[in-house]
């Protein structure tokens, strides 16, 4: 039964925030909807922090051609809604999330045939993968409204590259599928690497430290360096490294406070090279063992090439000459917000929290992906053109948006 529309964009809301909370979004991707009717449903407007949102930005949106009320342009994946909606004449609410395992899954272009007894009450036998396109694009919603016709009695669909659809009858059920959708996937993922490679226990130190072998690149380093996390503010910069902060000159890079540490010169480098005011090391595991690959990363998740880049380079680390690798990383980092240093993780660069939030959660999912999907044997890379088309939108409208407020 459809929601009187109050209560819909009040749970609209709660929706929102309770995603980004989970982790099951960052920043602003991902979308919610309700339905308020046979005709029309209530969704989670475009480019907006769900922290902030309130239900007065809940924008009504009609089901059959996605026309809208009011000047507040609603998310751009309206019509997957729409169709959701159209097809499933019980399902009341609808979430789009980029939850880490099912978006991993989802790059091998699998669906899972034969879901675990213990997630079958709530996801049905199977869950199918819709094809790729480009976010945001009919394409997308043409494709994923075939997926859900295809396959009527599932309420859990990924979007190869992109994430999942969870169509519930209710709030709560909505978010019950997203949670097992998650947990299953998680499952798929595990019970993939103890299949290739043979051994009884699953561990993820033992998935990274096989991946590397698997690539002939090792294991994992017993020491990485500290390469410190800084912010700008005009020509001096705070760095810490070790838990102790230095104020940096930027013309001479020198400690005004103190001595500088030896990566100062990395973030000097950065910093004239890049317009950003934060830079930050990442030195969670799969990064980590990305990291020791020695080479470029290319996205898996369309996320990821709009966040980060069209590909992250990975620059090799001379602990001895500094100079050469402040500039080789520097130069990496140009038109991206990412650099992996080989055997140390990446360093991020960005201009608030928000960009530095985002920039971590998905490059450790793509780190994640990069190395899930190879114990798969079934790699699959977002089209470079379209990784172009969609960098370029999120660095001149898109970024820009989530910060007006």
């Amino acid at each position: 039964m459809a929601y009187e529309i109050e209560e819909a964009k009040k749970l609209v809301v709660e929706a929102g925030k309770k995603l980004v909370e989970t982790g099951l979004i960052a920043r602003t991707w991902g979308n919610v909807s309700a339905r308020i009717s046979d005709t029309q449903f209530v969704i989670t407007p475009s480019g907006r922090a769900y922290e902030d949102l309130t239900p007065e930005e809940i924008v009504v949106v009609n089901i059959e051609d996605c026309s809208y009320e009011g000047d507040i342009k609603p998310s751009s994946e309206k019509g997957v809604h729409a169709a959701a909606y159209r097809h499933h004449p019980t399902v009341d609410f609808v979430i789009h999330t980029h939850q880490k395992a099912a978006t991993i899954v989802s790059i091998t272009g699998m669906e899972i045939r034969n879901v675990y007894s213990e997630f079958k009450d709530v996801l049905g036998d199977k869950v199918p993968t819709a094809d790729y396109a480009m976010s945001t694009t009919n394409s997308l919603r043409k494709k994923v409204e075939m997926c859900i016709m295809m396959n009527p009695g599932c309420r859990a669909i990924m979007l190869m590259h992109h994430g999942a659809l969870c169509m519930g009858d209710t709030y709560e059920q909505a978010f019950e599928i997203a949670d097992a959708l998650e947990k299953c996937c998680e499952k798929v993922i595990k019970d993939n690497y103890l299949r290739h490679s043979w051994e009884k226990i699953y561990s993820e130190d033992g998935k990274r430290n096989y991946f590397l072998n698997k690539k002939s690149a090792g294991s994992m380093p017993d020491e990485i360096c500290d390469l410190g996390s800084s912010v700008r503010n005009g020509n001096i910069f705070t760095i810490t490294v070790g838990g102790e902060s230095v104020d940096v000159d930027m013309e001479t890079g020198l400690g005004i406070n103190g001595i500088a540490p030896k990566c100062a010169k990395i973030h000097k480098m950065i910093y004239l090279t890049q317009d950003c005011s934060m830079i930050k090391q990442l030195t969670s595991p799969d990064v980590i063992a990305v990291s020791c690959l020695g080479e470029t990363m290319l996205p898996m998740i369309d996320d990821f090439a709009q966040i980060v880049g069209l590909d992250v380079k990975c620059c090799p680390w001379i602990d001895g000459d500094t100079d050469f690798c402040a500039t080789e990383i520097a130069k990496a980092a140009v038109s991206r917000n990412a650099v992996l240093v080989q055997g140390n993780g990446a360093l991020i660069t960005g201009n608030n929290d928000g960009d530095m939030q985002a920039l971590e959660i998905i490059m450790d999912k793509g780190c994640a992906a990069v190395i899930d999907v190879d114990i798969f044997n079934r790699p699959h890379y977002v089209p470079k053109a379209e990784c172009f088309l969609m960098r370029t939108v999120y660095l001149a409208k898109y970024s820009k948006q989530i910060d007006k407020k």
